[in-house]
């Protein structure tokens, strides 16, 4: 499983989790409460997450990467073309059949495609250049309920504890698998390799219980009551400060021109 957290020695990666948290916040609210004929804005707002990028040296590829995954979610928004308010266009598709297509919703749809591509630009640059333990402790300045915090820290990691345990039944099953001198695997019919996931599943949920409590009771031996340990992250600065004014009164410059041009 991938870490999040990309290393590296950048004027992003220096700045306290807190500006970076606050910025992240401001930014998406920002691009999401933005008119949607604001096309200028939307412009400004990529060009933004551009030199953040360049910035925090995490490089395009690792970014456009981990924005890919969220791809599918994405398309949620095209039937807004074909089912859009009135009026349509008919398109004629090479002579063979027509296809009503809304002008407005085709903006719309747009609209939503970009908002949300760059919110999630925004969102991978921020666990890009910061630490899970320093997003966890940014939240704890924020007054973030413990309860909600301690949540986010184990399920986190306890997704790489998944993981591992995944790794070793697949390691396992493979090892028991023969291979045919023609390169076929052997092993039975469709549904016999069916039921050898299944069983897979069970045992991979009654091992996430058994692991979780071997986890746990580990945590409370080494004195884990519930509340996360003293900050160890760099010190809140003056120059922080100074980066966390900026970047929000940029943002909502930003912002503010969108909203006297969407009128």
């Amino acid at each position: 499983m991938l870490e999040l957290y990309r290393p590296r020695i950048s004027f992003i990666h220096r700045t306290h989790a807190r500006v970076k948290i606050i910025f992240t916040l401001v930014f998406i609210l920002a691009v999401n409460l933005s008119s949607p004929n604001a096309w200028p804005v939307y412009i400004l707002f990529f060009f933004m997450a551009i030199a953040l990028i360049i910035l925090s040296r995490l490089g395009a590829d690792f970014v456009l990467r981990r924005s890919l995954f969220a791809f599918p979610f994405l398309l949620s928004a095209i039937p807004l073309i074909f089912w859009g308010p009135e009026p349509h266009i008919v398109l004629d598709i090479a002579g063979f059949f027509s296809l009503p297509v809304s002008p407005e919703g085709i903006a719309r749809c747009a609209s939503i495609l970009i908002k949300s591509w760059l919110s999630i630009l925004a969102a991978i640059i921020l666990t890009g250049t910061t630490t899970f333990q320093d997003l966890i402790f940014g939240m704890r300045k924020f007054h973030v309920p413990l309860v909600l915090i301690s949540i986010i820290e184990m399920m986190w990691r306890y997704l790489f504890v998944m993981v591992d345990e995944v790794t070793r039944l697949l390691r396992a099953r493979n090892s028991r698998s023969s291979i045919s001198q023609n390169g076929h695997k052997a092993g039975g019919s469709i549904l016999w390799r069916a039921s050898v996931t299944g069983n897979m599943a069970g045992s991979l949920f009654l091992r996430s219980i058994e692991r979780s409590e071997r986890v746990y009771a580990a945590m409370l031996s080494r004195g884990y009551n519930g509340e996360l340990l003293e900050d160890i992250t760099n010190g809140y600065t003056k120059t922080d400060e100074i980066k966390l004014v900026f970047s929000v009164v940029l943002v909502l410059l930003v912002y503010i021109s969108g909203v006297l041009f969407g009128r």
